[in-house]
């Protein structure tokens, strides 16, 4: 009963107001609450639930899987607990080794669950993969070694000596 003041006013709080004028007359007006958000879609949830079932499948053929296929096993347990939204979230790098991973595993693609998560996979990393600072590095033997990064490396001060000697135009020989 001493709580009902605080409630009314953290709902009026919480509530959308706006001022209304009618000729010289200004009035306040309450507006209605935001509708709640419907729930998820039914088919979309059991998709989810049916891919994390056929991926969990797949990686507890052998024991190790997980333990070789990092990136694979991390994927699951991001897709299990995000859903589809963890191939939005991930990075890419990740998503495309993960899908390296998957492709070697697989090789019978009848299963139109892992054929689809395969696909889901593809187009993650096509989709981001124009970003020149975000896209999968193929080929390279580091991940740090690209044309839109510096690679900063020490040297020795004779050699800097050198440098500023020959950037100042001083001959070395004198």
């Amino acid at each position: 009963m001493l709580a009902a003041p605080f409630r009314r006013m953290a709902r009026l709080l919480s509530t959308d107001v706006r001022l209304e004028r009618k000729g010289r007359r200004i009035g306040i007006r309450v507006a209605a609450p935001p509708p709640e958000p419907s729930p998820p879609d039914s088919s979309a949830l059991e998709a989810q639930k049916a891919t994390g079932i056929a991926l969990k499948k797949l990686l507890d053929t052998h024991r190790q899987t997980r333990r070789v296929m990092r990136h694979l096993g991390y994927l699951e347990r991001a897709l299990a607990a995000r859903g589809q939204e963890a191939l939005n979230d991930l990075p890419v790098e990740v998503i495309a080794k993960a899908l390296k991973q998957f492709e070697a595993l697989v090789s019978n693609w009848s299963d139109p669950v892992l054929a689809g998560l395969r696909s889901q996979m593809a187009v993650a990393v096509l989709r981001r993969s124009d970003d020149p600072f975000g896209g999968p590095v193929s080929g390279r033997r580091s991940e740090f070694y690209t044309d839109s990064r510096l690679e900063v490396r020490d040297d020795s001060p004779s050699a800097f000596m050198e440098f500023e000697r020959a950037f100042h135009g001083k001959d070395l020989r004198s």
